[in-house]
């Protein structure tokens, strides 16, 4: 397997878990089938599609960054434990 496969792999468990596969293809707009035949080593992950899954990651990752914003300043509005009552 390819390191260019690897980071695919890596990506699509980092963001998905155990069960990364059909996710990961639905948000990077691959089918399934394809993803599972260039994991497995059966097609080659091509450099057009290499560039659609990090176009896609870039974005899924602009997304996260804003909803854990946003999760961010709602819990700030919450009370906080405060350190002294140790």
């Amino acid at each position: 397997m390819s390191r260019r496969v690897d980071r695919v792999i890596a990506a699509g468990k980092l963001r998905f878990g155990h069960k990364w596969q059909s996710p990961f293809a639905r948000l990077v707009k691959i089918s399934q089938p394809h993803l599972a035949n260039i994991v497995a080593g059966v097609r080659e992950l091509t450099p057009d599609n290499e560039i659609k899954i990090a176009e896609a990651l870039r974005a899924e990752a602009k997304r996260l960054r804003a909803t854990a914003d946003k999760i961010e300043r709602i819990a700030s509005t919450m009370p906080a434990k405060d350190n002294n009552d140790d």
